[in-house]
């Protein structure tokens, strides 16, 4: 099967080869992008969908105007809707601009798709892509599920992101750009090895490809058996798990314990989040699990996070909502980070941190596996934050020149790590870093 014939076959997967269907089509003027456009303008009348053309000027680097007007003049020749948007330089972050551009995309193309009726977004993300991702998050670590990499679609924004190019290779693209006459502006940006994708585009993977030139084939295989084996995974643990409950939702350990030894974790961790209707992190789950085990010397009940806790009676754990103390947040009192959740630190603040960016002011920031576990606490006399510089500065300090008023000092609270080192002075400042093995968003919610 020619590549063509896959990206038409994806395209139909995806249910949007009809004239009766809008798509917006994600285009940077890269040659991928390009290459994707023109692929859609030569599916015959018959099929081609209503193509809407979705440009972002991120005002990264010189040219990004040149691009901009190009694209504009090629979509009013070949009439093409086109949806522009500006990403001003004043609204760039200090660091991890990266991880702000895209969500700043993505909120875009909602946009555009809920303004013009699109049943999909189409990127134009390929084979090259998926083995840099892929070799990114295995460097990182983190959950086995994670190492599925690059889905060819998912839902987004009501209707579903569509990556129908995943089947091409980045020479495969230069390839049909050449034959074809397609134009394209290369980002001079993508030479920059000071980003790790950056790094691992220029020299990770041209030096396995000596290894073995089939590596981005290798790689897409290895991921749709780990996509296949995680889905029979899901569904041994759904046909598992109500033999180990009780009518009532609550989960019975000896018939959990019955269940082969490398099932009792999932099937608990399935029990949990049905239960709670949150995700709980790997490092908090173990302790969960052997908690679950009966012991002589075990409590009838362990805390989960700040809103649920485990309750054991005779053979059987309950999951319950852990009754509110008051509203007023004590000065001493820490609060274990919860991976993937809101979490109120006071009473006008709510925080937590996230593997994907829950809202448009969410910081990118930098972790360390030693980093966990996290907790949030009101800060302490000799805190202290990073400096770009490679220096510090105290948290009083912070909050002196900030002019943030005497009374309402007490109030703030912080980020810390296993070391006792200050991440996030919440609601002021970050912490600089620019390295860890995992990138996750913290985010702050105000309440009046």
């Amino acid at each position: 099967m020619t590549p063509i014939q896959k990206f038409n076959r994806r395209l139909a997967a995806a249910g949007v080869l009809s004239p009766q269907v809008t798509v917006v089509v994600a285009v940077s003027t890269g040659v991928d992008s390009m290459v994707l456009l023109r692929l859609l303008q030569q599916l015959p009348v018959t099929e081609r969908p209503q193509l809407v053309v979705a440009h972002v000027n991120h005002h990264l680097r010189a040219q990004s105007q040149t691009e901009a007007v190009y694209l504009q003049r090629y979509c009013q020749k070949h009439q093409l809707n086109i949806k522009l948007a500006d990403w001003q330089v004043t609204d760039h972050p200090e660091h991890g601009v990266e991880a702000a551009g895209r969500q700043f995309r993505y909120r875009f193309f909602t946009k555009v798709m809920q303004a013009t009726g699109a049943k999909a977004v189409l990127t134009a993300h390929h084979a090259n892509d998926q083995v840099e991702t892929y070799l990114m998050k295995l460097a990182r670590g983190g959950d086995i599920a994670q190492l599925t990499g690059i889905a060819d679609s998912r839902p987004f924004a009501g209707g579903q992101l569509v990556r129908p190019l995943l089947d091409w290779s980045k020479a495969e693209l230069r390839d049909y750009a050449a034959q074809h006459d397609v134009t394209y502006f290369e980002d001079a940006t993508n030479q920059d090895v000071q980003l790790t994708r950056n790094r691992i585009r220029q020299r990770v993977v041209p030096e396995l490809m000596t290894v073995n030139p089939r590596l981005l084939s290798h790689v897409a295989d290895y991921q749709q058996q780990l996509a296949d084996l995680l889905a029979a995974k899901q569904q041994m643990v759904a046909t598992l798990l109500p033999t180990v409950m009780t009518k009532t939702g609550g989960l019975i350990v000896s018939q959990w314990q019955r269940v082969p030894d490398q099932w009792q974790l999932p099937v608990f961790k399935a029990w949990l989040t049905e239960r709670t209707g949150g995700l709980v992190s790997e490092l908090k789950l173990k302790p969960l699990v052997a908690w679950a085990r009966p012991s002589s010397s075990a409590s009838r009940t362990v805390a989960v996070n700040a809103s649920w806790e485990l309750q054991r009676s005779a053979d059987i754990i309950e999951a319950a909502p852990i009754k509110k103390r008051g509203k007023k947040l004590m000065p001493q009192e820490k609060i274990m980070v919860d991976l993937n959740q809101w979490q109120k630190i006071t009473t006008t603040q709510t925080v937590g941190i996230f593997t994907q960016a829950p809202t448009a002011t969410s910081q990118p920031f930098w972790l360390t596996t030693a980093d966990w576990p996290l907790v949030w606490r009101p800060w302490r006399s000799g805190d202290r934050v990073a400096l770009k510089g490679g220096g510090h500065q105290t948290v009083r300090r912070l909050l002196i020149n900030q002019k943030v008023p005497a009374e309402r000092r007490d109030q703030v609270q912080v980020l810390v790590n296993a070391q006792g080192e200050v991440l996030w002075v919440v609601g002021h400042k970050y912490s600089y870093r620019t390295t860890g093995t995992q990138t996750v968003f913290l985010a702050l919610k105000h309440k009046s």
